[in-house]
């Protein structure tokens, strides 16, 4: 058998005579650019033309394929079909006045679940608004105080400007409001009159120039909700920079804070409220009201929670104060910031939770304290049902835990997606500055469960449905003694990169500390409990600088499972191999080191049958035999000017090579050794499907805005013009192809019966974006743009037919469209001109991987074995049709000499 090394370097080196390379290229021209050959450009750059057509003259070349100037008549209908992810915690829990349900705001809906096991009921979403629309984000969601028993009604506020009543019981919207004065934050009811609510409205924001930052100017109001639709907003007192609001249990008091100020307010009547402010030595962090005491809770960032006794209407005076002294008191336990506190009913227990990540429970009768440790992540907020049975705490991670009261024991949990954590910062741009790699495996997709993998906390990984949006497990794969505060991130493990082989079998980890240690790690999956167990560590896999990219190569029979790691700062790649001690012992130790002029690779991948290993140093891909690694089968260069390449991926199991970086992406052609085509444009990720001939690219619409817009273009590697293309206005952060639940036919009217199964249809592509969401596309329902296989004689259709009996009905990709699809691109017709005239012999020989698509052949491999039954039905005939005529006519006398003689290295 000919490796696929050796096929690339044996069958592909040459020339078609008809063909008219530039100085770059290798027996490929651009479709619809004639390069000019004195011009040291790239070797293909493809225009965005649909149109085949083929002409002399020159064109003026575009630098990348612009979806806007793409026909519409190539696009196939997709449609966002599920929106999953998103932050479950940047507000507080709000319980159903029955305890039995409790309420999220998840963007745009409100989710309901079971109070009991954490399971979604159902999601309410507003029905002129679409899933996922980032406009209509809830900023707020508040328990409707007036409800009835056995009612469930939760208020929502929104980005755009609404208020919204909901009804859990009905799953529908009751009642909206538009409100006046911008956007309402920070919201609380007024316990004791109903359709009353506090909040604050978010208005222009101003400059400190001392601070150099910006801060937000809030207006802190009185909203009432009228059954009319009407709403009264009364203006209580203004606040820069404002944090957290809560109000008393007798409506009569407001307090908010800043970063060093408090401000508590008497807002009982009409009109503006009496105002007392202090200033603060330590940032606060957290405000609650004492239910029965005239006491205000202070937490701040040193882990105090101070008691202050000043809710006294005689004590304070009936005109604005500053900085009167009030007597107070302190708890302290915690050594970081007190994230929130919240108070019993009864008001002898108080509860307070932050960084360490405990849940702490005050007695404050006895001045003793109990304990909830090991949450997991710091805890951002707790919230008491009202039948003071239940305690939901959320936490960082995006996670909510909801807890007995009686026993402390753990009820449910409800586990979200943890890269939405960094959603919760008010400065993400911040946040990312301080973890700059936080996201660093990209979403890898499990080869046999389907779900997606990424970076979960700090060490681990997490594994995730997107499909059914549930959290599925988290992966130790670093441990760490986990403490408190803003400066352990020096000491916190982080998961550079993780891969899975082929079957699952095997899973390889990448982990490091910014103190510049690095572990590689093999770990293989345990069928019996379904988990990966830890097989074999290799501390510092390469010498300095880490692990950069890592690939495991598929399996090949008789032959042990090759794992490729490539180092940041060492200038190597090295293969490892798995190593079997007695019958169950298994190990991973390292097989080679190869080097390639002292060059930094950057990307590897494998091909789809393992006999092909590609490297990227620079701007080059180098082919390699992984057996041997002795020197390298084929370099391929695009040009001089080409980018050091961050990626490299096989594309299914056709003969095309990915190689991309941040401003390019090179389709690379192994059947004729040059470019197919290239796409200049900036690119935010790309994906290729592992075994369908699909990529997908995600670039920003334009670079030099300081703008989040992003196009995502779904392709075939014959052709730059993409099958899909729509606009993504939240961002991108990574991209993957899964499989969805179900396969569907087309409904287009002209489809028939025959008609393949396309691989749009059992295929979506998620999206992650900045802001923790998993955005799921995938192909309409009712999609008028599908590819139908056959509009040709009858004959043709018949011969489908017949082969659909014999071989029974395909689950490939579909054929392509007679004159648009695979066989009708002007570079396959060559490409298989070529391999029919000088391979023809050597069929039972090549490697798969260097043959032409079964589709592409099927209609001139039928005819050429079957006679038609029919008589022939004219046809129009075009210039493409006189050129393939005579073209054919070639061939035969080309196949007639090599089959008279025996095929040499020479002839290939």
């Amino acid at each position: 058998m000919v490796s696929r090394a050796e096929a690339v370097s044996a069958v592909v080196p040459s020339t078609p005579s008809k063909a008219k390379p530039t100085k770059q290229e290798h027996g490929h021209q651009a479709e619809t650019v004639v390069m000019d050959v004195d011009a040291p450009q790239e070797s293909a750059i493809v225009g965005s033309s649909p149109r085949r057509r083929k002409s002399k003259k020159a064109k003026k070349p575009l630098d990348h394929a612009d979806p806007n100037q793409l026909s519409d008549e190539t696009y196939r209908a997709v449609e966002l079909k599920q929106v999953s992810g998103g932050t479950l915690t940047h507000e507080a829990v709000v319980f159903s006045s029955d305890s039995s349900l409790f309420f999220l705001a998840k963007d745009n809906a409100v989710a309901v679940y079971n109070a009991e096991n954490a399971e979604m009921v159902q999601s309410m979403a507003a029905a002129n608004k679409k899933q996922g629309d980032q406009a209509a984000t809830i900023h707020a969601i508040v328990a409707d105080p007036d409800q009835a028993e056995g009612q469930r009604r939760v208020y929502t506020f929104s980005a755009d400007c609404r208020a919204r009543l909901w009804d859990a019981d009905a799953g529908s919207l009751v009642r909206e409001w538009r409100l006046p004065g911008g956007v309402a934050a920070y919201v609380v009811a007024d316990p004791q009159r109903s359709n009353v609510f506090y909040c604050a409205m978010r208005s222009v924001p101003v400059k400190n120039q001392r601070l150099s930052m910006d801060k937000m100017k809030c207006m802190v109001s009185r909203l009432t909700l009228a059954e009319d639709g009407s709403v009264q907003s009364e203006q209580l007192f203004k606040m820069t920079g404002l944090l957290g609001l809560c109000v008393r249990g007798d409506g009569q008091w407001v307090a908010a804070y800043a970063k060093f100020r408090v401000v508590l307010a008497q807002v009982r009547g009409s009109g503006k409220a009496v105002q007392h402010s202090w200033g603060m030595t330590e940032r606060v962090s957290a405000l609650a009201f004492h239910p029965g005491e005239p006491v205000l809770a202070v937490g701040d960032w040193r882990g105090r929670i101070m008691f202050w006794h000043c809710v006294d209407a005689q004590l304070l005076g009936a005109q604005p104060t500053a900085d009167r002294r009030v007597s107070r008191h302190s708890h302290h336990w915690h050594a970081h910031r007190v994230n929130t506190v919240a108070f019993a009913e009864s008001g002898t227990t108080m509860l307070s939770g932050g960084e360490e990540g405990v849940l702490v429970l005050w007695q404050l009768a006895t001045d003793s304290r109990s304990f909830v440790p090991r949450l997991g992540s710091d805890v951002m907020g707790v919230a008491i049902s009202p039948n003071q049975a239940l305690y939901a705490v959320t936490l960082r991670d995006n996670t909510v835990k909801v807890l007995a009261a009686a026993t402390r024991s753990l009820v449910a949990s409800l586990q979200g997606l943890t890269f939405a954590d960094s959603s919760q910062c008010a400065k993400p741009r911040l946040a990312r500055a301080l973890q700059p790699n936080a996201f660093t495996t990209g979403l890898v997709v499990h080869p046999t469960t389907h779900h997606v993998v990424l970076n979960g906390e700090p060490g681990h990984l997490q594994v995730y449905s997107a499909q059914s949006d549930r959290h599925v497990v988290s992966v130790e794969v670093a441990s760490f003694n986990r403490t408190g505060g803003s400066q352990v991130a020096a000491s916190q493990p982080h998961v550079d990169l993780v891969q899975y082989s082929s079957d699952g079998a095997w899973m390889a980890t990448v982990d490091s500390r910014k103190s510049a240690e690095c572990y590689l790690k093999f770990w293989s999956h345990d069928p019996a409990t379904q988990k990966y167990r830890l097989a074999t560590r290799i501390d510092a896999p390469h010498v300095s600088g880490g692990v950069s990219a890592l690939a495991f190569q598929p399996p090949r029979q008789g032959q042990p499972l090759l794992c490729v790691t490539t180092g940041r700062a060492d200038a190597c790649f090295r293969v490892w191999a798995l190593q079997t001690r007695g019958t169950d012992h298994h190990y991973w130790s390292c097989r080679s080191t190869v080097r390639y002029r002292e060059q930094f690779p950057r990307a590897v991948a494998f091909s789809a049958d393992g006999s092909t290993l590609a490297v990227a140093f620079g701007g080059a891909v180098t082919l390699w035999d992984p057996a041997t690694c002795l020197a390298p089968a084929a370099v391929l260069v695009a040009s001089a000017q080409t980018p050091a390449i961050s990626g490299l991926a096989f594309v299914g199991e056709s003969p095309y090579l990915a190689a991309w970086s941040s401003e390019r992406l090179d389709m690379w052609n192994l059947l004729t050794g040059s470019v197919w085509w290239t796409l200049v444009m900036h690119l935010l990720a790309v994906t290729v499907h592992p075994r369908v001939s699909l990529l997908a690219v995600a670039a920003r619409q334009d670079p030099a805005a300081d703008s989040l817009d992003a196009s995502l273009l779904v392709l075939t590697p014959e052709s730059p013009n993409p099958i899909v293309a729509l606009s993504h206005p939240v961002g991108v952060e990574a991209l993957a192809f899964v499989p969805s639940s179900s396969t569907k036919r087309s409904n287009h009217p002209a489809a028939t019966a025959k008609q393949l199964v396309d691989p749009l249809d059992h295929n979506m592509l998620i999206v992650l974006t900045p802001t923790g969401l998993l955005n799921i596309y995938g192909a309409t329902d009712n999609d008028h743009k599908e590819t139908v296989i056959s509009k040709a004689s009858p004959a043709k259709a018949m011969s489908s037919a017949v082969f659909a009996n014999i071989f029974g009905k395909p689950n490939s990709a579909p054929a392509p469209v007679a004159g648009s699809g695979v066989a009708a691109n002007a570079h396959v017709r060559q490409a298989m001109r070529l391999v029919r005239s000088a391979v023809q012999s050597a069929y039972v020989n090549a490697p798969y991987h260097v043959l032409p698509p079964v589709s592409a052949l099927y209609d001139q491999f039928v005819t050429a074995q079957m006679h038609p039954t029919t008589p022939d039905i004219p046809v129009p005939t075009t210039s493409d049709d006189v050129e393939d005529a005579v073209m054919a006519d070639t061939e035969k006398e080309e196949i007639a000499a090599a089959v008279s003689k025996p095929a040499t290295v020479d002839d290939l």
